[in-house]
């Protein structure tokens, strides 16, 4: 079967650590019967906190609960107490640091931490007293937050909401029942509100590429490649963990001078020039704009456009976001400082912030080493880039084998890379690229312009270029080895 195929191939080739041993498996189950130290944490089961997660979630991380007070708002994250859980040094640490991330495979993932802890023990379930760590914040009416504070905290999830649900809430379009998360949801929608218009203000990146999904038949063959449709209840979310996230990294740097950050540099000023070409930005707008204004600018004419490649090259110009222990600040948040807080159960950074929150306020600054934290971030950042590719390509093999019904149809698509040697072609409806070889490239011999991302013909002058809109036959396809290799449609 090409599912089970392709996953073993991505687990041998990226060499993930995907078995557990008998030893960690039983540390695991000694770890699930941990008392919780109710007296040393805050007793918050009576607030109606409730969790937001795709409908196929299994592993909760956080809950949220959000009420209006005489100042504007009160947002309470409650994240699950890995920490608590998973001590410094013990054997699951130690493997739970080398594997780094969880990851998510289409139908499967490869957890961090194993199931009895990332989906039972540790996870924010609904009914069931759980271990969380609290960041409370209070803002004011426009969104602006006034103060805050973390402690250890025993909550109880009185909902396990999906995304439709709540989407279906907050449009009116299917409303929520039971009277204990209606009142936090729609304050949370509100609070939301005026977040998002502090987020234009400050102009951080509106980067929002089409995401496929992949529906699978019971055999894991693909059944259907859809879009990801956006919803208002991702905004509700994401919102409350960026605020969360900022809150702890201030506090990692106030009470440490250092911590673990998730960094994001400004971009390569070679590439913001490449992308002033693409977008022919008048020179003298070019000259003056600092990088926020060319990459907004960028994004701007894009999405007017309709131009998914003018998008993916923004992508490409942008720095990768990574972990370190100095505050390089976060451009495309447009935030002074940031970190991973808020899913303990799924990213080791994560853990280790909660670490230092814990340290700090048990008033130990000495607990952590920072060239040692560096080093962890740094492998973080490594292995975060391996989960990456090993979930693309696993992705990628099951798009070509659901494609290999279509070899000798005519598809629309999209230059989104140009080399010596071809055209590299994103089947807009597919979510995966193809390579036209300039060889089959009709009518010329066709030759690189250097510095001009442009494919031109020697007699004809006819070019081919990053962002032109093709339509293309699928020639042939090697699901496994990920190649899909196309010609133009009608030869022309």
């Amino acid at each position: 079967m090409i599912y089970k195929e392709a996953i073993q191939d991505a687990i041998s080739m990226h060499e993930l650590p995907a078995e557990w041993s008998s030893e960690l498996l039983k540390e695991a189950d000694l770890i699930a019967e941990k008392t919780k130290k109710t007296k040393y944490r805050k007793d918050l089961t009576n607030l109606p906190f409730a969790t937001i997660d795709g409908a196929d979630a299994k592993d909760f991380d956080d809950a949220i609960y959000c009420q209006k007070n005489s100042n504007g708002f009160s947002l309470y994250v409650a994240i699950a107490d890995v920490s608590f859980y998973v001590e410094v040094g013990s054997k699951l640490d130690k493997e739970a640091l080398k594997r780094g991330t969880s990851i998510y495979f289409p139908g499967t993932v490869v957890p961090m931490l194993p199931e009895r802890l990332s989906n039972d023990v540790c996870s924010l379930r609904p009914n069931e007293d759980r271990c969380a760590m609290v960041c409370e914040m209070s803002l004011d009416a426009s969104g602006q937050r006034l103060k805050y504070k973390f402690y250890s905290a025993l909550i109880n999830s009185k909902a396990r909401l999906t995304y439709k649900q709540v989407e279906g809430h907050i449009t009116n379009a299917s409303p929520l029942k039971g009277p204990q998360v209606i009142e936090s949801i729609n304050t949370l929608d509100n609070l939301t509100s005026v977040r998002l218009k502090l987020r234009q203000e400050r102009r951080a990146l509106e980067i929002n590429p089409k995401e496929a999904i992949l529906e699978l038949k019971d055999n894991q063959e693909v059944k259907n490649i859809i879009i990801k449709k956006p919803m208002r209840a991702h905004k509700l979310v994401e919102e409350s963990m960026l605020l969360a996230n900022e809150c702890a990294a201030e506090f990692m740097q106030e009470r440490f001078g250092f911590g673990v950050f998730r960094i994001h540099e400004d971009p390569d000023p070679s590439k913001l020039e490449a992308l002033k070409k693409y977008f022919q930005i008048p020179a003298q707008i070019a000259k003056k704009s600092s990088p926020l204004e060319t990459i907004n600018y960028s994004l701007k004419k894009a999405k007017e456009n309709q131009d998914d490649s003018g998008q993916i090259l923004v992508l490409q110009t942008l720095a990768r976001a990574e972990y370190s222990t100095d505050n390089l600040g976060h451009f495309g948040l447009q935030l002074e400082q940031y970190a991973h807080f808020t899913s303990p159960i799924r990213r080791y950074p994560d853990l280790l912030t909660h670490r230092m929150i814990n340290k700090a306020l048990a008033h130990k600054k000495n607990a952590f080493n920072k060239s040692q934290l560096q080093d962890m971030c740094e492998d973080s950042s490594v292995l975060e880039r391996r989960a990456e590719k090993a979930s693309r390509q696993v992705e990628q093999v099951l798009i070509c084998s659901y494609l290999k019904d279509k070899i000798g149809s005519d598809v629309d698509g999209v230059v989104t890379g140009v080399t010596d040697f071809g055209l590299f072609v994103n089947l807009e409806a597919y979510f995966i690229s193809g390579l036209l070889h300039v060889s089959d490239l009709p009518g010329d011999r066709y030759f690189l312009i250097q510095g001009t991302n442009t494919l031109k013909g020697k007699k004809t002058g006819k070019s081919f270029k990053l962002g032109q809109k093709l339509k293309v036959k699928i020639a042939a396809i090697s699901p496994l080895d990920r190649k899909i290799n196309l010609v133009i449609a009608n030869g022309k």
